[in-house]
């Protein structure tokens, strides 16, 4: 391996220049890039150069008179693809050359370097350019070679030569021609890419205030850093330091940024794991950060820069990642985000969980079961970034199993005990009223879903008739199948053992009687649950073997329940629509028929069986002119009439309206024990709350 020293005496002679080593078997054994952020790696390695040259150019003013221009031209064309880094630097000064000559310099370690860099741009492409002026002595020097893998050696066509009259210094790098190997699938094509990956890469720079002026050009098209990224910054945070005791001590420089800066990031938020000034990666913390925006009016993004020397110590050499472990990765992003939140932006993190908090209680109202502890103690064990109904109900599932595991536990555990010991012992005693009470806790919550789950079912069906009346004479015909569906889904034949999910139904809107009914069909073809070929379709069929409907357990089944649910407000009732043809063809084709039972076998009708035939519609119409002759219900609900002739039962016609009143009437009860009641036009269910915290998750 050629040394610093031993390279700067045969500059003196400018022999031809040698890097020494098996530069070519090394850059086969790169890594390769997988996406845009790797195959621009080597054009980042460029102007981390150009960079460090400006710095070393001019110091403290830098920032002012420092300027690094990358061009992109001929960008659809692999063979050549051209991109060209300049920058007005100090120029590559013999040091700086011999640094360059030599692979694993530790030239500039102390910013980071790995001296490697220039490597990735023998692996990326066909032929690099580099003309730098430099001072030398007082003088100008113009220093020209070609970098590349196809000459005699991987540095050629060399020139060193005096510079005649006046010229700025700085160096050209021009990278041309794509190689057939990654970097041709993984270079960007567009100049929103391009500038994206620029500004993500050298976030930390621009921020941090420690990069010159960058203008990036892709085909035409510029943008200018840190002006691009600093069009983007709210509000720059006071910088922490910490002391880990895993990771040491630790700075994080935090700013508030338009949502924008995270447009083309995974997530929202991001922690940017920085080394020697330089994002090496980027990590999403919407998770553990859980506020959804964050600055003075609640409308930025939170994005943070961690240094120190743990990373430093730990970046690999094309700078790409760290030296460590995924897991480790985690620990320390979860230590800064916790810094951050208790001391960069603990008002908003504070006014988000009395939100989380608001959102948790109205779930628990909603859903008592889960209130198996204090409203707070729930939202510890929930993930930070909980903060709606589904999430709190994922996040507690395995809580309460676990609850109801240990209360399953305590009551065995006194049943064992009142059958071993002969006495009562106090702590028994205990152990018993604690069992008792547990288990009253646990009724009540499950009641209260119960009974909450009955009461928004009914303030939906009246919202819905509501809408109905509002919309009359301009009601589309999905609408029969809104409320068919609301009351019992539609197109199943439950106990059905192919079925994969177990079929739930609110039948009890019709008859209380209904409520555990387990075997129906609803809007199935008749082949689907009947002996019977046919394709038409019957609203519902219910056959279970309900208490209170008289069903034993004779072979043959002696009732039946048929309903037909009709558009509310519908008029017209003409052929075989008219309610008594309808009702009469269904009951004609069950009579002497046969239903397939859940294990398959064929349940009989009885000859003298019994339908209950419910239609639900509003008396309007040809149905109101139909039903003239009927009797009014017993129940106020309609009007009914037995059916005579061929067939035995009653036929009952059921308004809407009358369902729903009806209903509300028998929950009435159970809404009174709960302390709830009926919304009048269902606002408890189609609320628009807004709170003050709101905004915090918004």
């Amino acid at each position: 391996m050629l040394s610093i020293s031993s390279l700067r005496g045969t500059l003196e002679g400018h022999a031809l220049t040698q890097l020494v080593g098996d530069v070519a078997n090394r850059v086969r054994r790169l890594p390769k890039p997988s996406n845009i952020a790797d195959g621009l790696q080597p054009v980042f390695e460029a102007v981390s150069n150009g960079m460090h040259a400006i710095f070393d150019q001019f110091g403290e003013n830098a920032q002012e008179v420092g300027q690094v221009f990358v061009d992109f031209s001929d960008t659809r064309n692999a063979g050549s693809y051209t991109i060209v880094v300049s920058d007005n630097g100090v120029g590559l000064e013999d040091e700086r050359f011999a640094a360059f000559c030599t692979t694993d310099t530790d030239y500039k370690i102390e910013r980071g370097g790995k001296g490697v860099g220039r490597l990735l741009w023998l692996d990326a492409f066909s032929k690099t350019r580099v003309v730098s002026i430099y001072r030398k002595n007082g003088q100008l020097m113009r220093r020209s070679f070609d970098f590349g893998l196809s000459g005699p050696e991987p540095i050629y066509n060399e020139t060193v030569e005096e510079v005649v009259g006046v010229a700025p210094t700085g160096t050209i790098v021009t990278m041309t021609g794509l190689r057939s190997n990654s970097y041709s699938s993984a270079m960007p094509l567009q100049f929103a890419a391009t500038i994206k990956h620029f500004g993500s890469h050298f976030l930390a720079d621009f921020l941090l205030g420690k990069a010159p002026e960058m203008t990036v050009t892709f085909e035409g098209k510029s943008a200018t850093f840190p002006e691009s990224v600093n069009d983007m910054l709210l509000e720059t945070k006071p910088a922490l330091e910490f002391t880990s005791e895993k990771f040491g001590r630790l700075k994080l420089d935090s700013y508030v940024m338009k949502p924008q800066a995270s447009a083309d990031l995974d997530g929202s938020h991001q922690l940017h794991l920085v080394s020697s000034g330089r994002t090496v990666q980027t990590r999403k913390v919407d998770g553990l950060l859980g506020v959804k925006r964050v600055g003075p009016d609640g409308v930025g993004v939170f994005h943070a820069c961690v240094s120190g020397s743990f990373l430093d110590e730990r970046v690999n050499q094309e700078r790409t990642q760290f030296n460590f472990a995924e897991k480790t990765a985690e620990e320390l992003t979860k230590e800064c985000v916790e810094n951050a939140k208790k001391k960069i932006i603990p008002d908003e993190v504070d006014s988000y969980e009395t939100y989380r908090l608001e959102q948790l209680e109205d779930f628990v109202d909603l859903y008592p079961s889960f209130g198996f502890e204090s409203s707070k103690a729930l939202l510890g064990k929930t993930p930070v970034n909980a903060d709606n109904h589904e999430a709190f109900a994922k996040s507690l599932i395995p809580h309460k199993i676990r609850a109801d595991r240990d209360r399953r536990e305590l009551v065995q555990s006194v049943l064992e005990r009142l059958t071993k010991d002969e006495e009562i012992q106090p702590d028994l005693a205990r152990e018993i009223q604690l069992a008792a009470a547990e288990a009253t806790k646990d009724e009540n919550r499950q009641l209260m879903e119960y009974i909450l789950r009955r009461k928004f079912i009914i303030e939906i069906m009246q919202a819905l008739l509501g809408k109905v009346r509002i919309l009359k004479g301009r009601l589309d015909t999905h609408l029969e199948d809104t409320f068919h569906q609301l009351i019992c889904p539609m197109r199943v034949v439950s106990g059905n053992p192919a079925g994969v999910e177990p079929v739930t139904h609110d039948l009890w809107l019709l008859d209380e009687r209904l409520a555990p009914a387990t075997y129906f069909a609803s809007d199935a073809m008749a082949k689907d649950f009947l002996d019977d070929d046919g394709s038409e379709r019957i609203d519902l069929m219910v056959w279970d073997k309900v208490h209170g409907l008289g069903l034993g357990t004779e072979d043959k089944l002696e009732r039946v329940i048929l309903v037909e649910f009709k558009k509310p407000e519908r008029t017209s009732y003409k052929g075989d629509y008219a309610i008594n043809r309808q009702m009469n063809r269904y009951m004609d084709k069950l009579k002497d028929g046969k239903i397939r039972s859940y294990n398959g076998d064929l349940i009989e009708l009885s000859k003298d069986v019994v339908f209950h035939c419910y239609i639900v519609a509003d008396l309007v119409g040809d149905i109101k002119t139909d039903t003239q002759s009927w009797h009014d219900s017993p129940s106020g609900r309609g009007k009914f009439t037995y059916l005579g002739g061929e067939f035995r039962g009653t036929m009952e016609v059921v308004e809407w309206k009358e369902l729903v009143r009806d209903a509300k009437v028998r929950n009435q009860n159970f809404l009174e024990a709960a302390s709830l009641s009926f919304a009048s036009k269902g606002d408890r269910l189609f609320s628009d709350r807004s709170s003050a915290s709101s905004q915090a998750a918004e």
